[in-house]
């Protein structure tokens, strides 16, 4: 498998994260499965299905050739064979609300195919775009002229340019980050809703699980206390609770599964049902 990340330009890095690509070529034919867990980053999907194995849900329905993926709060499955070739991006929280003018909450683990928000070509173009170079070159392009026209949230987008986005945990410091820019919490919890697609404290869990795929992924599972006082948790019943809501594994069982590869908060794994 070769996954690969490409640059940003300047101008769109404070809603784009990173470009993405994700290729297998190979002669042997297996079915894999891939578990995304709840992840705070939109992303764009390309599937490029001229040579290689569309991507299937888990009700067996082909995914369209380019969709986006809102913020997920749950986990989802999905399947493809052993040859594919995907593209993406990884856009920052706030971005779809800017880029398409949409609430964001209406995408919330949802998965629409771009065509339905922006009646435009750049599902084709990609398609015939000869390489992902290309593919980063037409999105760039395609999303500058959005950032050119659209009228973003000046507060949400100093939120996520600073360190505020790591501080919305407790009432204290979303009080603190309302009253900094003169507006009331209940207003700053409405525009967050609205830009990024869920509350802020919903939001900053998503975080913090996030945080512990990471760490548990070098640790013993006997030091998943340690893990959940790193990460601020309770106590580490607390930390197992949101692990599980978010991910559809206990801690242990994601340990034990030794997966192909990731992208985000996703991960590829042989199917055993095959």
């Amino acid at each position: 498998m070769t996954y690969k990340q490409y640059a940003v330009h300047p101008d769109l890095k404070n809603w784009i994260r990173y470009f993405w690509s994700y290729d297998v070529c190979t002669s042997e034919t297996q079915v894999l499965h891939v578990r995304s867990f709840a992840d705070r980053y939109p992303r764009l999907i390309f599937q490029d299905i001229r040579s290689f194995s569309p991507i299937k849900g888990a009700d067996g329905g082909i995914k369209p050739i380019c969709y986006l993926s809102g913020v997920d709060t749950q986990p989802t499955d999905a399947f493809w064979d052993s040859r594919f070739s995907h593209f993406g991006i990884s856009f920052q929280p706030h971005a779809l609300h800017t880029f398409f003018g949409i609430n964001a909450a209406d995408l919330t683990d949802q998965m629409p195919d771009i065509g339905l928000l922006d009646k435009t070509e750049i599902a084709a173009l990609l398609t015939e775009a000869h390489d992902h170079l290309e593919r980063v070159a037409l999105l760039s392009h395609y999303f500058y002229k959005k950032i050119a026209q659209a009228k973003g949230d000046t507060i949400i987008n100093n939120l996520f340019q600073g360190d505020w986005a790591d501080r919305l945990d407790n009432e204290k410091s979303l009080a603190a980050i309302a009253s900094h820019y003169h507006i009331s919490e209940r207003q700053l919890q409405r525009k967050f809703k609205q830009n990024v697609g869920v509350s802020a404290r919903k939001f900053a869990r998503i975080a913090k699980f996030e945080k512990s795929l990471q760490a548990i992924s070098s640790v013993q599972y006997g030091n998943l206390t340690q893990v959940a006082y790193d990460l601020d948790y309770t106590d580490q019943s607390h930390f197992i609770k949101d692990f599980k809501f978010f991910s559809g594994l206990s801690p242990y069982d994601f340990v034990r599964q030794a997966n192909l590869g990731s992208e985000s908060a996703s991960f590829i794994y042989p199917d055993p049902m095959v």
